[in-house]
């Protein structure tokens, strides 16, 4: 079952843009404790933030809600599996969302970073 598909690209200059004038307030309103972590004292930071961003905004139009309604960036969390493929885990409104989009079946999210 499909239930969206979502695509979204963000400019790094712009995330980088946020980090400089907004900071820590910027990371911690959009990203989970282990999005941080991952980009933390990485001279790529804003890419990988951007990277995530994009993965964020993609994974909410899919859901076709977009940030509302209960759902917050910081919901949906881009992981990674054992092996290092980029995975998404939702949490909190998205996750409740998601459930509610698939009738409470299991649901396999597919993600690429670029």
């Amino acid at each position: 079952m499909i239930i969206g598909i979502g695509t979204d690209l963000t400019d790094i200059a712009r995330i980088h843009a946020a980090l400089e004038t907004h900071g820590d307030r910027f990371i911690a309103r959009v990203f989970a404790p282990e999005e941080r972590l991952y980009a933390a004292d990485d001279e790529r930071a804003p890419a990988h933030y951007a990277k995530r961003f994009a993965a964020k905004e993609a994974a909410a139009k899919a859901l076709a809600s977009g940030i509302a309604d209960g759902v917050y960036l910081k919901d949906i969390v881009v992981t990674r599996t054992a092996s290092g493929a980029p995975m998404l885990e939702y949490r909190g409104g998205a996750a409740h969302l998601l459930a509610a989009r698939t009738g409470g079946k299991t649901a396999r999210i597919h993600i690429s970073l670029s």
